[in-house]
Parts: structure tokens; C-alpha cells; sequence
């Protein structure tokens, strides 16, 4: 099929802009970045248009089926594991003899598929030495790590992959300072990177959040509270939440300085509380909504709500995502559940933000 030859940006916009006016219209990235392909070529006319179009009308639910981020297809892989089974053993990080066979709750979330990683290692397995030289079998970046490795501690140790993990947050730099991280720290093919997964490369506000964490949510700063009133007027409560400078990168930067240029990354983990939207949406615009050098990622989606036309399963935000990485062939194969689930911590209830949201989901290259 062939298409017309769309003009130039500048030609539809015209002479309604003067020369300055219009560069600025064109070229200001200060928000919004012109969207790229993975070399940093900027996109024609018309793929800008379709990915627009992509983004907006999956965004907005405008003619496309608002569940479709929640329709997986278990079938796509064979074999997939939350690691528990390699990691969740005596001797190795957070594990702990508990009852009812939950030695190591809340560990292993993250679901990857096994089908073209490399063959577990046992533990009864000889150590080949490596040569510095030797290229290691995978590639795996951690984003959001907290004080617990698990993830990247399996992948590098059972499957031998080169991981990288990355946390910003004071209590991941303290533990990789600490005696607890003393055995990764020994394992040549396991990097930890003190920077966060983000939108822009630099320092951002973060605030502090559950279980030591940090994140790009801010709760809000002057709530109503009607709480016992009878009158006209209500309270008005303030709460403040520690602010935290810290360092992110976006992924394109973090490939670069990594000296990753023209590698598959197999398994890209992203458990950053809220900032994978912005990191998952940079990496889009700048590889033309195609990141096809990744072959898995496995995320916790945070803080989203439902669009209120369609109800339970319809997120605007992971549906625009979700239908960008299908068209570059990364279909989820596994979720928690449809739903995901409700924030259950109390400060969400009192501070008036009434659905905030979860889930875990796994998304694969499409072999077929």
C-alpha cells in the first residue's frame, strides 16, 4: 500500500508564526520531548502521527477496547517462575525458617519466563572460571531494590546473567554499605548502581514513602477534614512528608554509560514506586514507541485508578503503554489479576486519595 507524501512540519504550520515562534513551537523539549527513533533520529510527519495516535487514542479509550492492557495470553511462555524456587533457600538473603512453608514473603513477586534464559545452575554445579573477555550468557537490569536483591541475586548466581541493579533511595545505599549485601557484593557479574529509573536524566524530588522507600509521589500537602463537624465550616489539616534530592537516568543514558549500545537486554525488571510511567514513557519516545532490543519486563504498576466510564481494568495510562510495547511485539503474558489491588495503608484513606491502585504484569517478545 502507498501512502502521500505528508509536507514538511513547517509547511502545515505555515506563515501564522513568526521565524522565532516558530523554532521555539518546534524544537522547546523543555516537557515534552520530539519523539525519536532508538539511534536518536527524529521520527517523518506521518510516524509522529501514528504514534500519536497510538498514544492518545489508547490513552483516552477513543475506538479502542479500554481492558486491553489487562488481556494476557499465558500462552506465549512455556515455562515462568517468580524465582522463589531458586532463591527462597537457607543461607541466601531474606530467607527465614517461618510457618506454613513462607520462608520469604513478599520476595518474589516478579515473573519472568525461563523459555530462552540459560539452564539453571545447581548448586552441585562446578564453577567454570571465566575469562574477563567472556561474554556472560544474559542481561539483566533491577530498578528498585529496596534492601532486597533477591531478583537480581537469583539471576546472577542461578542463571549466571551480568545484572545491574539500581535504588537511589537511603536505605539501598546504606544496605550495599552494609554487611547484609557482603555476598553480592563478591559476585563479579552483580553491579549495584546508586541511581534511580526516571523520566529526565538528573536530581529529583522524591518523598518519603511505606517500608523505608522513596517515590515520586507526593502526598497532597492541606487535606479537609469534616471529621465531627456539624457546623458549616470543616478543618483544614496540613502533612508534611520527608523530601528527598536524588539521582535518576533515563534508560537510552544508562545503555550509554553502561557501554550496552547494540545489546539485548533479556530481562528488564522496574519496581520504582510510581516513576515507571515516566521511565517506561521516555524509552518509548525515544526509540519510536519500539524498545526491540528487549526481549522481557517485569513491572509493578503504582498509584493508578480506573477510568470511571468502564470501571475495573480500564487504566488510561497502562492501556497507552501496554498498546505501545504490543506494537513492538512485548505482549503481556502474565498479571497479578485483572484488578490489581487497593492500596490498603491507612495515610491513602485519611489524606481523601480513595483508589490507588496495583498490580504486577509480565510482558515478553512475541517468538510467533
Amino acid at each position: 500500500t502507498s501512502y502521500p507524501v505528508l509536507p514538511d512540519v513547517s509547511q502545515v504550520l505555515g506563515d501564522g508564526l513568526h521565524k522565532s515562534q516558530q523554532e521555539g513551537f518546534l524544537n522547546d523539549e523543555t516537557n515534552v520531548p520530539i519523539p525519536t527513533d532508538k539511534h536518536g533520529k527524529q521520527l517523518t510527519l506521518e510516524e509522529r502521527i501514528r504514534y500519536l495516535e497510538l498514544k492518545t487514542n489508547s490513552f483516552t479509550h477513543f475506538g479502542s477496547d479500554p481492558f486491553f492492557a489487562v488481556n494476557d495470553n499465558p500462552s506465549l511462555c512455556n515455562a515462568s517462575s517468580n524465582l522463589e524456587e531458586f532463591g527462597c533457600q537457607p543461607g541466601l538473603e531474606g530467607y527465614y525458617k517461618g510457618d506454613n512453608n513462607s520462608n520469604c514473603p513478599g520476595l518474589f513477586d516478579h515473573r519472568i519466563c525461563l523459555d530462552e534464559l540459560p539452564k539453571p545452575k545447581k548448586s552441585s554445579d562446578k564453577k567454570e572460571k571465566k575469562k574477563n573477555d567472556d561474554k556472560l550468557p544474559c542481561l539483566v537490569y533491577d530498578f528498585g531494590i529496596r534492601a532486597q536483591p533477591q531478583f537480581g541475586a537469583v539471576m546472577a548466581r542461578t542463571f549466571g546473567c551480568e545484572v545491574h541493579g539500581f535504588d537511589p533511595s537511603p536505605v539501598s545505599t546504606e544496605w550495599w554499605k552494609s554487611d547484609e549485601s557482603k555476598a553480592l557484593r563478591r559476585l563479579p557479574n552483580y553491579h549495584f548502581h546508586p541511581y534511580g529509573a526516571g523520566g529526565v536524566d538528573g536530581v529529583v524530588t522524591l518523598k518519603e514513602y511505606n517500608w523505608g522507600q522513596v517515590s515520586i509521589l507526593r502526598y497532597p500537602s492541606i487535606i479537609v477534614n469534616c471529621t465531627g463537624k456539624t457546623g458549616p465550616d470543616c478543618n483544614l489539616e496540613y502533612h508534611n512528608s520527608m523530601t528527598f534530592q536524588l539521582p535518576v537516568k533515563t534508560l537510552p543514558t544508562i545503555i550509554k554509560e553502561l557501554g550496552h549500545e547494540g545489546q539485548t537486554i533479556d530481562i528488564l525488571k522496574i519496581d520504582v514506586e510510581g516513576s515507571e510511567y515516566a521511565f517506561l514513557e521516555n524509552l518509548l519516545d525515544k526509540t519510536s514507541g519500539c524498545p526491540d532490543f528487549i526481549k522481557q519486563i517485569s513491572l509493578e504498576w503504582h498509584h493508578f485508578s480506573w477510568d470511571s466510564k468502564y470501571g475495573e481494568g480500564a487504566s488510561p495510562s497502562i492501556n497507552a503503554i501496554a498498546t505501545l510495547l504490543h506494537t513492538c511485539g512485548l505482549k503481556n503474558f502474565w498479571q497479578h489479576s485483572i484488578q490489581g489491588w487497593p492500596a490498603g495503608d491507612k495515610i491513602y484513606q485519611d489524606l481523601g486519595m480513595k483508589d490507588v491502585r496495583y498490580n504486577l504484569v509480565s510482558f515478553m517478545k512475541d517468538r510467533s
